[in-house]
C-alpha cells in the first residue's frame, strides 16, 4: 500500500489532489491511503516517518512548506516530497530539501499521472528494508543498507550512517532483532556492525567506512566467521 499525506491549508486544493489520487490509483489498480493536514505544524507533530509520498503546499500559515520540508528531512530522508504551489520560482529552492518535483495549481491530470508514475517507479526500485527508530528529535526512518555501525553508551544508541550520525532511544538487542542477521554482527558487546561496510580488519579493529571499530577478544572468532561468511556469499 502506498501511504500519502497531503499538507495543504486550502480545502479545495486538498479535494482536488485527493480526486486526482483516487483516479490515478483506480487506473493503476494500486492500494493506497491518504491523510490530510491543513497545517504543517500539526503534520510534523504527528509524523511517524511512515509515509511514502508527501504533497506539501508552500504557502501556509504558521510554518511555510519550505521550512516544514527542512524539518521533515531531519527525520525522514526517504519520503518522496512533492511541493504544491502557485509559483514556479520556488523550484530551485526545492533541490535543497531533495524534492521529487513540483505541481502547480490548478494541477493538470496528465502531468500529475506522469509524476505519480515516476514516484511509484522510485518506490518500487528501492526494494531494500528500512527501520524506524525514536531519535532524540522524533521518529526517524533509516535505510538498513545505509547503516554502517551502531553503538550503545549509557542506554543511548548512536547510529553511524552514510548520511551522518544521530542518537536514538532503545537498546541494541531490540535493534539487532530488526536487522538481517546475515548482514549484521557484533564485534563488541556495545557495537553492531553492518558487514557490507567493513573494508577490512586491522589488528584489533574493524575498518567500517571511515571509522575504526574495536573487536573484543571474546567476540573476535564469531565476528570474523560472520564476516567470512558474508564475503563468501558474493554480496
Amino acid at each position: 500500500m502506498v501511504k500519502i499525506a497531503i499538507v495543504e491549508d486550502e480545502a479545495e486544493a486538498r479535494r482536488s489532489l485527493a480526486s486526482l489520487l483516487g483516479a490515478y490509483f483506480t487506473a493503476r489498480g494500486e492500494d493506497w491511503s491518504v491523510a490530510y493536514y491543513d497545517n504543517a505544524l500539526r503534520f510534523l507533530d504527528s509524523y511517524k516517518a511512515d509515509c511514502d509520498i508527501v504533497f506539501m503546499d508552500i504557502e501556509m500559515p504558521d510554518l511555510d512548506g519550505m521550512s516544514a520540508a527542512e524539518k521533515l528531512r531531519a527525520v525522514d530522508p526517504l519520503v518522496l516530497l512533492v511541493f504544491v504551489t502557485n509559483m514556479r520560482q520556488y523550484a530551485i529552492r526545492g533541490y535543497a530539501v531533495d524534492a521529487l518535483d513540483f505541481v502547480v495549481k490548478p494541477v493538470e491530470r496528465a502531468s500529475f499521472f506522469s509524476l505519480m508514475d515516476k514516484a511509484l517507479r522510485i518506490l518500487a526500485g528501492r526494494g531494500g528494508r528500512e527501520i524506524t527508530v525514536g531519535s532524540t528529535t522524533g521518529m526517524r526512518r533509516v535505510p538498513v543498507s545505509r547503516i554502517r555501525w551502531i553503538e550503545v553508551r549509557r542506554h543511548r544508541l548512536t547510529f553511524h550512517t552514510e548520511d551522518g550520525d544521530f542518537e536514538a532511544w532503545g537498546n541494541l538487542r531490540d535493534i539487532e532483532a530488526e536487522l538481517p542477521a546475515d548482514s549484521f554482527s557484533r564485534c563488541n558487546i556495545g557495537y553492531l556492525v553492518n558487514l557490507a561496510h567493513v573494508g577490512g580488519v586491522d589488528g584489533d579493529d574493524a575498518v567500517v567506512g571511515g571509522d575504526r571499530v574495536r573487536i573484543s577478544r571474546p567476540r573476535r572468532k564469531d565476528f570474523l566467521a560472520d564476516l567470512a561468511r558474508y564475503c563468501g556469499s558474493g554480496r
